[in-house]
């Protein structure tokens, strides 16, 4: 009986760290952001995120709007005005190339 719990509990771990070895490259992060266009509150609110991946890609971003090395996926916002403001919630998720 202990051997068959043994040999579960090792079949369940491998197949947790594949599982997180899959997404070891993507990293998802949130942001929020104001201003006078929605336009312009959602490319505020990527800033930000570009930001808490790396403050490095940073420059490259505002250079290029491109994030050198990471494909952003799922971008997604919700926004709404906010007394002659535009305010964006903003969520995506970056994975290494």
């Amino acid at each position: 009986m202990n051997m068959r719990f043994l040999a579960s509990a090792v079949l369940a771990a491998a197949l947790s760290l594949g599982a997180g070895a899959a997404n070891a490259g993507c990293v998802t992060k949130g942001a929020v952001a104001t201003s006078t266009s929605e336009d312009s509150a959602k490319w505020f609110a990527l800033e930000t995120m570009v930001q808490s991946v790396s403050w490095g890609l940073w420059p490259g971003f505002l250079a290029t709007g491109e994030v050198a090395g990471y494909k952003v996926i799922n971008k997604h916002y919700k926004c709404h005005p906010e007394g002659g403001m535009v305010t964006c919630h903003g969520r995506a998720t970056f994975c290494t190339k």
